[in-house]
């Protein structure tokens, strides 16, 4: 049995497909706060996409060893969680460019402080992430799309070149924040909570009793035929969620 737990959209008939928000045939619907709905030693593998950092850090440790139980032994754990130490370069080069009065670095600068906080401190659905996606033109569009992929190019195709306004779009100016809609939100799992690198991740997943840790790329796994399902790709062969880290654990075998 193969897992894909969080998944999304990001579905496969040859995997059970998990989600809190699960809609269509392929998927099934649970609470990934609590217990994992399969038996200890039954999955070959588990895929889990842009999910532990929606956890708050406390419970990380406990959804791992979840499935570590649930993982067969030799089975492989296979993460994707916004790459903070790419973040964390990133914006230190925009930082430099910008103190060095270079126009695209600042522009650069403006984005990469949305992608590394505004997850984490909206109070609105959308945050100022879709107020800047509405611009057009928007300021280091390609920088953008590079980093984003099709999450912006869907929003592109569905607002802004159809000139329409998300309806969660608000602007800074606007009266105070609705506390009601501050609570929605914190309890839809669109904050981030938490946020990862290569050491920190790769602890987890040691602590929780995994090894063979290792970073792999959106297109190579351990996971026998994973680039053939579709699920960190699209079909143009592009990275699914550019901003990703990638890692991968094994659960030992006796």
């Amino acid at each position: 049995m193969r897992l894909n737990l969080g998944c999304g959209r990001a579905v496969h008939p040859d995997w059970v497909n998990v989600d809190l928000n699960a809609s269509g045939p392929l998927a099934v619907k649970a609470d990934l706060r609590q217990p994992l709905p399969v038996a200890p030693n039954s999955s070959d593998c588990i895929y889990a996409s842009h999910v532990l950092e929606h956890f708050p850090k406390r419970q990380a440790p406990r959804f791992l060893r979840e499935c570590f139980l649930a993982l067969r032994p030799g089975g492989i754990i296979r993460l994707a969680v916004p790459d903070l130490e790419a973040m964390a370069r990133l914006y230190l080069a925009c930082l430099e460019g910008a103190l060095s009065n270079d126009p695209q670095a600042a522009q650069r600068y403006d984005w990469i402080l949305l992608e590394m906080f505004d997850q984490i401190v909206r109070t609105r659905s959308g945050g100022e992430m879709a107020a800047y996606w509405s611009q057009n033109p928007m300021p280091a569009e390609d920088f953008v799309l590079a980093r984003t992929g099709g999450e912006v190019r869907g929003f592109l195709s569905n607002f802004r070149d159809k000139g329409m306004e998300h309806p969660n779009v608000r602007l800074l100016d606007e009266p105070k924040e609705d506390r009601e809609e501050y609570l929605r939100l914190r309890a839809s799992g669109e904050l981030h909570l938490w946020m990862y690198d290569r050491f920190s991740l790769a602890r987890l997943l040691a602590q929780a009793g995994f090894e063979r840790i290792e970073v792999k790329s959106f297109d190579s796994s351990g996971i026998p035929g994973f680039a053939a399902f579709g699920l960190d790709a699209t079909q143009d062969g592009e990275a699914r969620k550019p901003d990703s880290l990638f890692l991968e654990g094994v659960k030992p075998r006796p």
